[in-house]
């Protein structure tokens, strides 16, 4: 037995010792840099994060603001809710999977803060629940959907539209998303106070990033701590996903395979298509080498169930921008990749790796050869590789300071675009190179802050976007909503992911032309469930097209407004009520639309 326990206490002895040197070897580890690159197509949502060999997830890198900011993985209502531009309602469980369920981090999962079951599958028929909105839309049709995603680019009457910011599931219910963080102002008595908690819950702001405009090659750097390298070598990931991105195989219908209110059959439109899609490299940071490949690691479930990897199987496109090709081939330095990792190793910034390495069989390319060579120059082609000339090698970053911009200034251009002009600082350094500019901005009084600048939507501009990149330099920044206070914030960052100090400024967009904003027609929405139903809006253009025309007309739309809200709040929540006030209003909402188009101006076929 004395054996025993001398063996036990020299095992015990020797773990320590083990623990501690790797410990003190850690200690001794200066951070070292590592570059991530690809070139995504557009409206992809993105996640990039390493794991050590075992399978653990160690480090986030990227998350793409939809997901990481706006929270469209964990928000109120069905998974399958039909979608359409900014869409409020409906958790897409399916759009980053893989990554979420690695990082194995849970959150409350978050539920219609309106308690009527009869609403809990509904788009519309939230509004005694609902605050004002700051980013999503109301649903949209297909057509309107059609109309604002590629012209207009912004919420229709969004002073119109509240939205229901949800609560904690009382039975405690779980999500692998991370609930939005950009809510900043509350309404007392509306918001439950578990939404004010979401911004505390998110733990992704140092990483979340705008969505990228797409066809253009996207570079990412970390810093790898000592703790990171202490667990060896590592492997890189990314997983994209794209919506309504179909092919045979996984081919989805609107009202078969999603859920459609059945209240609000017009709006919203599918969002299913192929699954998120993963790229894999393996690297050993602590080596000073390039490592990428341009073959697919596999892809998500469908639905986002589980965090499972699904291995290459034919059913995932591979071209025209679809599935696999929602990263592009791309060119830098010589290698030939989708999805590529640098690690500047041991020696940090010395010398320059040009990237020589063979692809093999399996895609992978391995450059970990130096020389004084430039590296290849990026080709276009009909193969849809992307090039990037950029020269010089990989390993040419060093962390630096930069100055902020000086003489910031905003303009209105119209109720939805302001103009943000600044001026470039001289740079001293001759290697200086700018990669981006991030325009940050939030509706509201409140000043943009470090603890705020989370919470801001960003749009960011490549350098070959930009007209000038130096001196003074005027961007437009769309999407926005009319008569709405805004706080804006620009940052530059260079081609090593330095980034500037902010600067900030405000401004207060003009009105809308022509829009209505003086509250809904209270009880036709209670009845209805949405300000934007068919029913409610004939009522509404009737009012503005003839009550608000004479006397008599103004005096009853004022009474209206005096006296109708307390019955709307009543009729809204007990359905037998609403159902009454709908037969009543039937009529009066089809003589109404009879009335609009009788007004309206008929088409002239004459010839």
């Amino acid at each position: 037995m004395t054996g025993l326990r001398s063996l036990a206490l020299w095992s015990v002895i020797a773990s320590f010792v083990g623990v501690f040197s790797t410990a003190r070897e850690a200690a001794a580890e200066e951070p070292i840099l590592v570059e991530f690159h690809y070139t995504p197509v557009p409206e992809l949502q993105i996640a990039i994060w390493l794991e050590d060999q075992q399978g653990n997830h160690v480090q986030d890198v990227l998350v793409t603001q939809a997901t990481g900011k706006y929270g469209i993985g964990n928000r109120p209502g069905l998974w399958n809710f039909v979608s359409s531009w900014r869409a409020p309602y409906g958790p897409r469980q399916s759009v980053l999977p893989v990554w979420a369920h690695r990082r194995a981090k849970t959150y409350p999962r978050i539920i219609f803060l309106d308690d009527n079951p009869a609403d809990l599958e509904s788009l519309g028929w939230h509004e005694n629940s609902s605050s004002a909105e700051n980013y999503y839309c109301r649903p949209l049709t297909e057509s309107e959907h059609e109309t604002i995603s590629v012209d207009t680019k912004t919420c229709p009457s969004p002073k119109v539209f509240q939205s229901d910011k949800g609560r904690f599931d009382s039975k405690g219910a779980v999500s692998f998303y991370p609930p939005r963080n950009d809510l900043v102002m509350f309404e007392a008595n509306i918001d439950s106070t578990d939404a004010m908690t979401y911004a505390a819950l998110n733990d992704l702001d140092a990483v979340t990033a705008a969505t990228p405009s797409g066809l253009e090659s996207e570079f990412a750097t970390v810093l790898l701590t000592p703790e990171v390298l202490a667990r060896g070598p590592l492997s890189a990931y990314i997983e994209v996903s794209l919506e309504r991105d179909e092919n045979s195989h996984f081919s989805y219908d609107r009202e078969d395979d999603h859920f459609v209110d059945p209240r609000l059959q017009n709006y919203g439109i599918e969002f299913l298509g192929q699954p998120s899609v993963v790229y894999k490299v393996d690297f050993d940071p602590k080596e000073r080498a390039f490592v990428g490949t341009t073959k697919y690691h596999g892809y998500g479930d469908w639905d986002g169930a589980t965090g499972s990897i699904h291995p290459p199987d034919g059913k995932i496109s591979e071209d025209g921008g679809s599935g696999a090709d929602r990263l592009k081939v791309m060119q830098k330095n010589g290698d030939t990749f989708r999805w590529g990792v640098f690690s500047y190793g041991k020696d940090g910034g010395e010398g320059s790796t040009s990237g020589d390495g063979e692809t093999g069989d399996d895609g992978e390319t391995g450059g970990d050869s130096e020389s004084d060579s430039n590296g290849g120059t990026g080709v276009s082609s009909a193969g849809g590789e992307t090039g990037d000339d950029s020269g010089g090698g990989w390993g040419q970053c060093q962390p630096r300071p930069l100055a902020p911009v000086d003489d910031l200034a905003l303009a209105g251009m119209s109720f939805d675009r302001v103009s943000v002009s600044f001026r470039m600082p001289d740079q001293s350094d001759p290697d200086f190179e700018l990669k981006a500019v991030h325009v940050y901005h939030i509706t509201g009084d409140m000043e943009l802050t470090d603890e705020l600048l989370g919470a801001a939507h960003l749009k960011s501009f490549s350098a070959a976007e930009l007209r000038d990149d130096s001196g003074l330099v005027s961007l437009e920044i769309g999407e926005l909503w009319g008569d709405y206070t805004y706080q804006f914030a620009v940052v530059y960052e260079d081609k090593c992911t330095n980034r500037s100090p902010f600067v900030s400024d405000e401004i207060t967009t003009e009105a809308q032309e022509f829009q209505t904003v003086d509250s809904f027609c209270f009880v036709a929405t209670a009845a209805y469930g949405a300000p934007w139903a068919a029913q409610v809006t004939a009522l509404r253009t009737f009012r503005d097209a003839y009550l608000k025309t004479t006397p008599t007309g103004v005096d009853l739309v004022r009474f209206y407004y005096a006296y109708s809200p307390p019955l709307a709040r009543v009729i809204h929540r007990e359905p037998l009520l609403r159902g009454l006030a709908r037969v009543v209003l039937q009529p009066v909402a089809d003589a109404a639309q009879l009335a609009n188009r009788a007004s309206a101006p008929q088409p002239n076929h004459g010839g």
